[in-house]
């Protein structure tokens, strides 16, 4: 990998699959980094939320998505990808402005490895089910996946856990309402993106919550991903 000063970085990819999917913004244009199939693309620096700036050296920035999606399918081997970090929705308060607004979709990054196939991906905002569409008066977000038992981002405050602070879980469906939690993060935000403080992951081996700066970004569309698998 090959990283320049402004944080962008290239990586090369000598065939196919590619084992990564790439999901665009609320305009339609651009390419994100949503999930990370392949060991060895984290092990090159691929970083999830990246943006895809350059394809084999062509500026590929503020171009639909759907074109950057046909380039990089008809792309000639070996094909070069130019990456810029995504900048966070929860990074210093300085160095960022968030909307008020309830984002219909949520990109988390930066779960440790033994948590980030639980944690880590597309959270997408619960709409049609008025069952899940709240809980405890706040918004619920479900992970874009294929579990059948469906992980959830949702809000537990004092009043129902007594735990003596309001809490934002992220968890099975199965298990909401309950302290059986994959992550936790104390916050009674209305929304996840103005959540400043630190998270708390459930580590598997201790049975204990080891803290983790988790990161959230927003601005995907959770109903447009492509997978280069």
């Amino acid at each position: 990998m090959a990283a320049a000063e402004n944080g962008e970085y290239e990586i090369v990819w000598e065939s196919k699959p590619l084992g990564f999917s790439i999901v665009m913004d609320t305009t339609g244009r651009n390419a994100y980094v949503s999930s990370i199939q392949k060991q060895e693309n984290l092990e090159k620096g691929l970083k999830l939320a990246a943006q895809i700036i350059k394809i084999n050296g062509e500026n590929v920035k503020q171009m639909k998505h759907g074109d950057i999606l046909a380039k990089i399918r008809n792309a000639q081997l070996p094909m070069r990808l130019t990456f810029q970090p995504r900048s966070f929705a929860n990074e210093p308060q300085s160095n960022r402005q968030t909307s008020d607004a309830i984002p219909t979709g949520l990109l988390f990054a930066g779960a440790p490895a033994a948590a980030r196939n639980r944690i880590d991906g597309i959270f997408e905002l619960v709409t049609g089910e008025p069952s899940l569409e709240e809980y405890n008066g706040k918004r619920v977000w479900q992970r874009k996946d294929k579990e059948d038992d469906p992980i959830l981002l949702w809000y537990w405050p004092n009043s129902a856990s007594g735990f003596g602070t309001d809490l934002w879980m992220i968890s099975r469906h199965s298990q909401i309402g309950t302290q059986n939690a994959y992550a936790c993060v104390e916050s009674n935000q209305e929304n996840p993106l103005k959540i400043d403080a630190v998270w708390k992951i459930f580590n598997k081996e201790t049975r204990k919550f080891d803290e983790c700066t988790l990161q959230i970004a927003d601005s995907v569309n959770p109903s447009m991903v492509h997978d280069f698998n």
